[in-house]
């Protein structure tokens, strides 16, 4: 039985990895499905692979950059007039963000940050939470966190700390929206093999009880059960996706940190921009830094 029909929901940083395998699942479960994403090239990539499976009929691209409250607006507008509602929201998009010593992180990339992977997540769900609050059924908000957001050396500063308030929003959130039934929930995942995070991955000794990757897809599905009537009783959680990676909380993500090491993060600054099409400029610091 498909899961979500008669569902419609939307997926932002749908053009590639966690977004992209989402997107197709929720289709391929009989969701209506808005795919949004800044970057317009890999929207209409993922498009063609919709095409290919015959289920272009249930699925629309909106080209969105979400930390703009105009366009969060725009594309739920556009969600209702298309689809007729929304009962599912998966914010997702992302990016690496600023990177680099406290010392020399620029002030307008730490914001910037914000801006896409924190404010991005309010924004989603105060327009959703409008149009939910009238559904007799409610609705469900999914907001990608991470691994990162739960403990300290796990990532880049700005990122680690932005992704700890997706959590705490969450929680909050679902206090706020209970009564309409809109639950809200977070996602965490570990060390998922993703564009964003191919290049820390390569040389991991995966030092977890799950000895191997995750993928997209296994956060796909996760996020499928969520959306579903199946986790109908649950929200305000923060659900870990990581192979078991933060089980052990006395070294909490030690091998995700030595992961940045060896990319040299304590040694440039700058900001990563991710896979949404936009340039990332990382640069060296100076030796005396």
């Amino acid at each position: 039985m498909k899961r979500l029909q008669n569902k419609v929901a939307i997926v932002t940083g749908a053009g590639s990895g966690i977004g992209k395998e989402t997107a197709l699942l929720f289709l391929e479960h009989g969701a209506k499905v808005i795919l949004a994403d800044i970057n317009n090239e890999t929207l209409e990539e993922t498009f063609e692979i919709i095409k290919q499976k015959k289920l272009d009929s249930n699925a629309s691209i909106s080209v969105v950059d979400v930390s703009l409250e105009n366009d969060i607006e725009s594309m739920i507008n556009h969600t209702v007039d298309h689809f007729g509602g929304l009962n599912i929201l998966f914010n997702n998009a992302g990016i690496g963000g600023a990177v680099g010593p406290i010392t020399h992180i620029n002030g307008d990339e730490w914001d910037k940050t914000f801006q896409i992977l924190l404010k991005s997540v309010f924004l989603g769900t105060k327009y959703a939470a409008r149009v939910m609050k009238k559904n007799m059924s409610g609705g469900s908000i999914i907001n990608t966190a991470s691994i990162a957001g739960m403990g300290g050396g796990s990532g880049p500063l700005a990122y680690s700390a932005a992704k700890a308030g997706v959590i705490n929003f969450c929680k909050n959130a679902a206090i706020e929206l209970g009564e309409f039934k809109v639950r809200v929930n977070a996602i965490s995942p570990g060390t998922i093999n993703t564009p964003l995070l191919a290049t820390a991955i390569e040389d991991s000794k995966l030092e977890q009880p799950i000895k191997d990757f995750g993928m997209p897809i296994d956060i796909a599905y996760t996020a499928l059960f969520l959306a579903s009537d199946e986790s109908r009783f649950i929200t305000g959680i923060n659900l870990c996706v990581d192979g078991g990676l933060t089980l052990d909380n006395s070294g909490l993500m030690v091998d995700a940190a030595e992961h940045y090491s060896k990319m040299g993060i304590e040694r440039v600054v700058g900001m990563n921009m991710g896979s949404t099409g936009i340039e990332s400029v990382i640069e060296d610091l100076p030796e005396d830094s």
